[in-house]
Protein backbone atom coordinates (compact mmCIF):
# COMPACT_ATOMS: atom_id res chain seq x y z
CA UNK A 1 0.00 0.00 0.00
CA UNK A 2 1.19 3.51 -0.77
CA UNK A 3 1.21 5.68 2.32
CA UNK A 4 1.81 9.43 2.21
CA UNK A 5 5.08 11.01 3.11
CA UNK A 6 5.25 12.41 6.64
CA UNK A 7 6.16 16.04 7.33
CA UNK A 8 8.50 15.05 10.12
CA UNK A 9 11.60 12.96 9.35
CA UNK A 10 11.24 9.22 9.86
CA UNK A 11 13.82 6.92 11.33
CA UNK A 12 14.20 3.55 9.63
CA UNK A 13 15.46 1.83 12.76
CA UNK A 14 12.43 2.96 14.77
CA UNK A 15 10.12 1.86 11.95
CA UNK A 16 11.77 -1.55 12.01
CA UNK A 17 11.28 -1.84 15.76
CA UNK A 18 7.66 -0.70 15.53
CA UNK A 19 6.93 -3.27 12.85
CA UNK A 20 8.63 -5.99 14.87
CA UNK A 21 6.71 -5.03 18.03
CA UNK A 22 3.27 -5.01 16.44
CA UNK A 23 3.88 -8.27 14.57
CA UNK A 24 4.99 -10.02 17.75
CA UNK A 25 1.92 -8.77 19.63
CA UNK A 26 -0.32 -9.98 16.82
CA UNK A 27 1.44 -13.36 16.86
CA UNK A 28 0.75 -13.63 20.58
CA UNK A 29 -2.98 -12.93 20.22
CA UNK A 30 -3.68 -14.57 16.84
CA UNK A 31 -1.47 -17.64 17.24
CA UNK A 32 0.23 -18.42 20.54
CA UNK A 33 -2.41 -17.38 23.05
CA UNK A 34 -5.36 -18.47 20.92
CA UNK A 35 -3.97 -21.93 20.15
CA UNK A 36 -2.97 -22.36 23.77
CA UNK A 37 -6.44 -21.45 25.02
CA UNK A 38 -8.14 -23.77 22.53
CA UNK A 39 -5.63 -26.61 22.99
CA UNK A 40 -4.74 -26.77 19.28
CA UNK A 41 -1.45 -27.43 17.51
CA UNK A 42 -0.11 -25.68 14.43
CA UNK A 43 3.28 -26.39 12.91
CA UNK A 44 4.51 -22.75 12.61
CA UNK A 45 3.53 -22.14 16.23
CA UNK A 46 5.37 -25.25 17.39
CA UNK A 47 8.50 -24.28 15.43
CA UNK A 48 8.56 -20.73 16.82
CA UNK A 49 7.97 -21.97 20.37
CA UNK A 50 10.67 -24.65 20.14
CA UNK A 51 13.24 -22.49 18.34
CA UNK A 52 12.75 -19.07 19.96
CA UNK A 53 10.32 -18.60 22.82
CA UNK A 54 11.11 -21.63 24.96
CA UNK A 55 14.94 -21.55 24.66
CA UNK A 56 14.99 -17.82 25.46
CA UNK A 57 12.30 -18.13 28.15
CA UNK A 58 10.14 -15.51 26.45
CA UNK A 59 6.79 -15.35 28.19
CA UNK A 60 3.30 -14.87 26.69
CA UNK A 61 4.37 -16.01 23.23
CA UNK A 62 6.37 -12.81 22.75
CA UNK A 63 3.47 -10.46 23.54
CA UNK A 64 5.08 -8.79 26.55
CA UNK A 65 8.37 -8.50 24.65
CA UNK A 66 6.53 -6.60 21.90
CA UNK A 67 4.87 -4.31 24.45
CA UNK A 68 8.28 -3.54 26.00
CA UNK A 69 9.61 -2.59 22.58
CA UNK A 70 6.71 -0.17 22.18
CA UNK A 71 7.49 1.35 25.59
CA UNK A 72 11.16 1.86 24.70
CA UNK A 73 10.25 3.42 21.35
CA UNK A 74 7.74 5.73 22.99
CA UNK A 75 10.21 6.82 25.67
CA UNK A 76 12.77 7.71 23.00
CA UNK A 77 10.33 9.56 20.73
CA UNK A 78 8.40 11.42 23.40
CA UNK A 79 11.60 12.78 24.91
CA UNK A 80 12.79 13.87 21.48
CA UNK A 81 9.59 15.74 20.60
CA UNK A 82 9.15 17.24 24.07
CA UNK A 83 12.49 19.04 23.73
CA UNK A 84 11.15 21.14 20.87
CA UNK A 85 7.45 21.49 21.69
CA UNK A 86 5.72 23.87 24.05
CA UNK A 87 3.52 22.36 26.75
CA UNK A 88 0.34 23.24 24.83
CA UNK A 89 1.65 21.78 21.57
CA UNK A 90 2.82 18.64 23.32
CA UNK A 91 -0.53 18.10 25.04
CA UNK A 92 -2.67 18.72 21.96
CA UNK A 93 -0.61 16.42 19.76
CA UNK A 94 -0.56 13.59 22.28
CA UNK A 95 -4.31 13.79 22.90
CA UNK A 96 -5.12 13.76 19.18
CA UNK A 97 -2.64 10.93 18.64
CA UNK A 98 -4.01 8.58 21.28
CA UNK A 99 -7.72 9.18 21.71
CA UNK A 100 -9.47 9.46 18.30
CA UNK A 101 -8.58 5.87 17.25
CA UNK A 102 -9.38 4.68 20.78
CA UNK A 103 -12.82 6.30 20.61
CA UNK A 104 -13.40 4.59 17.26
CA UNK A 105 -12.46 1.14 18.47
CA UNK A 106 -14.55 1.46 21.64
CA UNK A 107 -17.50 2.68 19.55
CA UNK A 108 -17.10 -0.31 17.22
CA UNK A 109 -17.22 -2.77 20.11
CA UNK A 110 -20.26 -1.10 21.67
CA UNK A 111 -22.21 -0.80 18.40
CA UNK A 112 -21.54 -4.44 17.50
CA UNK A 113 -22.57 -5.48 21.01
CA UNK A 114 -25.79 -3.46 20.87
CA UNK A 115 -26.61 -5.02 17.48
CA UNK A 116 -26.52 -8.43 19.09
CA UNK A 117 -23.31 -9.83 17.63
CA UNK A 118 -22.22 -12.56 20.00
CA UNK A 119 -18.56 -11.75 19.31
CA UNK A 120 -19.04 -8.50 21.25
CA UNK A 121 -21.40 -9.67 23.96
CA UNK A 122 -19.24 -7.94 26.58
CA UNK A 123 -20.57 -4.59 25.31
CA UNK A 124 -24.20 -5.59 24.70
CA UNK A 125 -25.39 -3.83 27.85
CA UNK A 126 -22.87 -1.00 27.77
CA UNK A 127 -23.94 2.21 29.50
CA UNK A 128 -22.84 5.73 28.68
CA UNK A 129 -20.72 5.76 31.80
CA UNK A 130 -18.94 2.56 30.74
CA UNK A 131 -18.38 3.97 27.26
CA UNK A 132 -16.96 7.19 28.67
CA UNK A 133 -14.65 5.42 31.11
CA UNK A 134 -13.32 3.19 28.32
CA UNK A 135 -12.54 6.01 25.89
CA UNK A 136 -10.83 8.00 28.65
CA UNK A 137 -9.06 4.92 30.08
CA UNK A 138 -10.60 5.71 33.48
CA UNK A 139 -11.95 2.15 33.60
CA UNK A 140 -8.43 0.96 34.45
CA UNK A 141 -8.54 2.73 37.81
CA UNK A 142 -12.08 1.68 38.70
CA UNK A 143 -13.56 -1.37 40.38
CA UNK A 144 -15.21 -3.32 38.95
CA UNK A 145 -13.39 -2.86 35.65
CA UNK A 146 -15.46 -2.96 32.45
CA UNK A 147 -12.99 -3.40 29.61
CA UNK A 148 -13.95 -3.29 25.92
CA UNK A 149 -10.40 -3.06 24.48
CA UNK A 150 -8.05 -5.61 25.98
CA UNK A 151 -4.83 -3.85 24.98
CA UNK A 152 -5.97 -0.59 26.59
CA UNK A 153 -3.96 -1.29 29.75
CA UNK A 154 -0.77 -0.36 27.91
CA UNK A 155 -2.26 2.99 26.89
CA UNK A 156 -2.66 3.87 30.57
CA UNK A 157 1.10 3.48 30.92
CA UNK A 158 1.74 5.59 27.83
CA UNK A 159 -0.59 8.34 29.01
CA UNK A 160 1.00 8.30 32.47
CA UNK A 161 4.40 8.91 30.85
CA UNK A 162 2.90 11.66 28.67
CA UNK A 163 1.46 13.43 31.70
CA UNK A 164 4.72 13.17 33.61
CA UNK A 165 6.60 14.49 30.56
CA UNK A 166 4.14 17.39 30.28
CA UNK A 167 4.58 18.27 33.95
CA UNK A 168 8.35 18.07 33.60
CA UNK A 169 8.61 20.11 30.39
CA UNK A 170 10.07 23.11 32.29
CA UNK A 171 12.88 20.76 33.35
CA UNK A 172 13.22 19.24 29.87
CA UNK A 173 13.64 22.69 28.32
CA UNK A 174 16.51 23.64 30.62
CA UNK A 175 20.00 22.82 29.41
CA UNK A 176 21.39 21.76 32.79
CA UNK A 177 18.32 19.86 34.01
CA UNK A 178 17.10 17.74 31.11
CA UNK A 179 19.60 15.00 31.97
CA UNK A 180 17.62 14.35 35.16
CA UNK A 181 14.33 13.77 33.35
CA UNK A 182 14.52 9.93 33.19
CA UNK A 183 15.59 9.79 36.85
CA UNK A 184 12.60 11.92 37.88
CA UNK A 185 10.25 9.59 36.03
CA UNK A 186 11.82 6.52 37.64
CA UNK A 187 11.65 8.08 41.11
CA UNK A 188 7.97 8.93 40.59
CA UNK A 189 7.30 5.30 39.72
CA UNK A 190 9.14 4.16 42.84
CA UNK A 191 7.08 6.53 45.00
CA UNK A 192 3.86 5.23 43.46
CA UNK A 193 4.91 1.62 44.07
CA UNK A 194 5.86 2.35 47.68
CA UNK A 195 2.53 4.07 48.37
CA UNK A 196 0.36 1.67 46.35
CA UNK A 197 -1.59 0.35 49.33
CA UNK A 198 -1.90 3.61 51.24
CA UNK A 199 -4.92 5.03 49.44
CA UNK A 200 -7.96 3.86 47.45
CA UNK A 201 -8.36 0.79 45.24
CA UNK A 202 -8.31 3.09 42.20
CA UNK A 203 -4.97 4.51 43.28
CA UNK A 204 -3.66 0.97 43.72
CA UNK A 205 -4.66 0.07 40.15
CA UNK A 206 -2.89 3.20 38.88
CA UNK A 207 0.28 2.37 40.77
CA UNK A 208 0.30 -1.12 39.27
CA UNK A 209 0.47 0.49 35.83
CA UNK A 210 3.25 2.82 36.99
CA UNK A 211 5.66 -0.09 37.47
CA UNK A 212 6.17 -0.23 33.68
CA UNK A 213 6.98 3.48 33.27
CA UNK A 214 10.72 2.98 34.04
CA UNK A 215 10.94 1.08 30.74
CA UNK A 216 9.91 4.26 28.93
CA UNK A 217 12.47 6.18 30.99
CA UNK A 218 15.14 3.80 29.67
CA UNK A 219 14.03 4.63 26.11
CA UNK A 220 14.36 8.30 27.04
CA UNK A 221 17.91 7.67 28.26
CA UNK A 222 18.88 6.32 24.83
CA UNK A 223 17.84 9.64 23.28
CA UNK A 224 19.80 11.66 25.84
CA UNK A 225 22.87 9.49 25.29
CA UNK A 226 22.56 9.90 21.53
CA UNK A 227 22.50 13.69 21.89
CA UNK A 228 25.45 13.54 24.32
CA UNK A 229 23.32 15.13 27.00
CA UNK A 230 24.33 12.32 29.36
CA UNK A 231 27.57 10.37 29.48
CA UNK A 232 27.74 6.60 28.91
CA UNK A 233 28.27 6.16 32.65
CA UNK A 234 25.16 8.17 33.42
CA UNK A 235 23.26 6.10 30.89
CA UNK A 236 24.37 2.86 32.55
CA UNK A 237 23.34 4.26 35.91
CA UNK A 238 19.88 5.18 34.64
CA UNK A 239 19.58 1.77 32.99
CA UNK A 240 20.45 0.03 36.26
CA UNK A 241 18.09 2.17 38.34
CA UNK A 242 15.25 1.82 35.84
CA UNK A 243 15.63 -1.95 35.67
CA UNK A 244 15.89 -2.13 39.45
CA UNK A 245 12.63 -0.24 40.01
CA UNK A 246 10.88 -2.34 37.37
CA UNK A 247 12.11 -5.53 39.04
CA UNK A 248 11.01 -4.25 42.43
CA UNK A 249 7.57 -3.35 41.12
CA UNK A 250 7.15 -6.66 39.33
CA UNK A 251 8.13 -8.56 42.46
CA UNK A 252 5.72 -6.43 44.49
CA UNK A 253 2.70 -6.73 42.21
CA UNK A 254 3.30 -9.78 40.00
CA UNK A 255 5.67 -12.24 41.71
CA UNK A 256 4.32 -14.98 39.42
CA UNK A 257 6.14 -13.27 36.52
CA UNK A 258 9.56 -13.47 38.17
CA UNK A 259 10.26 -17.15 37.49
CA UNK A 260 12.47 -18.20 34.58
CA UNK A 261 9.63 -20.04 32.80
CA UNK A 262 7.27 -17.05 32.97
CA UNK A 263 9.54 -14.06 33.29
CA UNK A 264 8.74 -10.40 32.64
CA UNK A 265 12.36 -9.39 33.38
CA UNK A 266 13.75 -11.74 30.71
CA UNK A 267 11.41 -10.36 28.02
CA UNK A 268 12.19 -6.81 29.12
CA UNK A 269 15.95 -7.44 29.01
CA UNK A 270 15.66 -8.94 25.53
CA UNK A 271 13.64 -5.92 24.35
CA UNK A 272 16.34 -3.57 25.70
CA UNK A 273 19.05 -5.58 23.93
CA UNK A 274 17.15 -5.55 20.61
CA UNK A 275 16.43 -1.83 20.98
CA UNK A 276 20.08 -1.11 21.78
CA UNK A 277 21.23 -3.13 18.76
CA UNK A 278 18.92 -1.22 16.42
CA UNK A 279 19.98 2.07 18.03
CA UNK A 280 23.65 1.27 17.50
CA UNK A 281 22.95 0.36 13.86
CA UNK A 282 20.60 3.31 13.29
CA UNK A 283 22.82 4.84 10.64
CA UNK A 284 22.89 1.79 8.40
CA UNK A 285 19.39 0.28 8.67
CA UNK A 286 17.66 0.84 5.32
CA UNK A 287 14.05 1.87 4.76
CA UNK A 288 11.66 -0.76 3.42
CA UNK A 289 8.20 0.17 2.15
CA UNK A 290 6.39 -2.66 3.90
CA UNK A 291 8.17 -1.91 7.18
CA UNK A 292 7.28 1.77 6.91
CA UNK A 293 3.65 0.87 6.20
CA UNK A 294 3.49 -1.37 9.26
CA UNK A 295 5.14 1.32 11.38
CA UNK A 296 2.79 4.08 10.23
CA UNK A 297 -0.28 1.96 10.93
CA UNK A 298 1.09 0.19 14.02
CA UNK A 299 -1.19 2.03 16.45
CA UNK A 300 -4.33 1.14 14.50
CA UNK A 301 -3.07 -2.43 14.12
CA UNK A 302 -2.47 -2.61 17.85
CA UNK A 303 -5.96 -1.40 18.68
CA UNK A 304 -8.06 -3.15 16.05
CA UNK A 305 -6.46 -6.58 15.79
CA UNK A 306 -7.72 -7.47 19.25
CA UNK A 307 -11.34 -6.43 18.65
CA UNK A 308 -11.66 -7.40 14.98
CA UNK A 309 -9.23 -10.20 14.16
CA UNK A 310 -9.32 -12.27 17.35
CA UNK A 311 -13.16 -12.50 17.61
CA UNK A 312 -13.41 -13.52 13.94
CA UNK A 313 -10.81 -16.24 14.41
CA UNK A 314 -12.80 -17.55 17.36
CA UNK A 315 -16.05 -17.42 15.36
CA UNK A 316 -14.88 -19.16 12.18
CA UNK A 317 -12.47 -21.64 13.74
CA UNK A 318 -15.22 -24.10 14.65
CA UNK A 319 -16.58 -24.32 11.11
CA UNK A 320 -13.62 -23.56 8.84
CA UNK A 321 -10.57 -24.61 10.81
CA UNK A 322 -7.82 -22.51 12.28
CA UNK A 323 -5.74 -21.72 9.16
CA UNK A 324 -8.67 -20.33 7.19
CA UNK A 325 -10.07 -18.46 10.19
CA UNK A 326 -6.62 -16.91 10.73
CA UNK A 327 -6.61 -15.66 7.12
CA UNK A 328 -10.08 -14.15 7.62
CA UNK A 329 -8.97 -12.48 10.84
CA UNK A 330 -5.89 -11.01 9.18
CA UNK A 331 -7.89 -9.70 6.21
CA UNK A 332 -10.56 -8.14 8.41
CA UNK A 333 -7.88 -6.55 10.59
CA UNK A 334 -6.14 -5.11 7.53
CA UNK A 335 -9.39 -3.54 6.29
CA UNK A 336 -10.18 -2.09 9.72
CA UNK A 337 -6.65 -0.72 10.04
CA UNK A 338 -6.76 0.97 6.64
CA UNK A 339 -10.09 2.58 7.51
CA UNK A 340 -8.75 3.72 10.88
CA UNK A 341 -5.52 5.11 9.50
CA UNK A 342 -6.92 7.03 6.53
CA UNK A 343 -10.21 8.13 8.11
CA UNK A 344 -9.17 8.75 11.73
CA UNK A 345 -5.41 8.79 12.38
CA UNK A 346 -4.31 10.96 9.46
CA UNK A 347 -7.13 13.51 9.83
CA UNK A 348 -6.57 13.81 13.59
CA UNK A 349 -2.83 14.30 13.03
CA UNK A 350 -3.56 16.99 10.44
CA UNK A 351 -5.90 18.65 12.91
CA UNK A 352 -3.15 18.58 15.54
CA UNK A 353 -0.74 20.24 13.14
CA UNK A 354 -3.27 22.94 12.29
CA UNK A 355 -4.09 23.61 15.93
CA UNK A 356 -0.43 23.86 16.88
CA UNK A 357 0.90 25.41 13.69
CA UNK A 358 1.37 28.81 15.27
CA UNK A 359 3.01 27.44 18.41
CA UNK A 360 6.61 28.48 18.83
CA UNK A 361 8.98 25.67 17.94
CA UNK A 362 11.66 25.00 20.52
CA UNK A 363 15.01 23.62 19.44
CA UNK A 364 16.37 22.65 22.81
CA UNK A 365 18.38 19.64 21.68
CA UNK A 366 20.42 21.61 19.18
CA UNK A 367 21.37 24.13 21.88
CA UNK A 368 22.20 21.38 24.35
CA UNK A 369 24.88 20.00 22.04
CA UNK A 370 26.71 23.30 21.69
Amino acid sequence: MNLPLERTPRYAWLDLLRAMAVLVVMWDHFVGEYLGNTDQTWLPNRIVNDAIFQPLHITQFGGFFGVCLFFLISGYIITRVSTRETAAKFAIRRVLRIFPPLVAVVALVIVCGKMGFSLYAVAAGATWKEALTNVTLANYVMTPQVIFVGVGWTLVIEVTFYIESLLLIPLIHRQRLIRYFPLCVIVLSLIFIWSSRDWTSGYFLFTVSSLYVPILAIGSSFFLLEKRIITPWMFLGLLAIGCGVFLYGTHNFYPQFMGAANSYPISTALAIVIFAGAWLARGVIPTFRVVKALALTSYSIYLFHDVVGVPLIEYFDHSMGYALSLAIGLLATALAVMASYFMIERPSQRLARRLTGREKSLEVTSRLQT
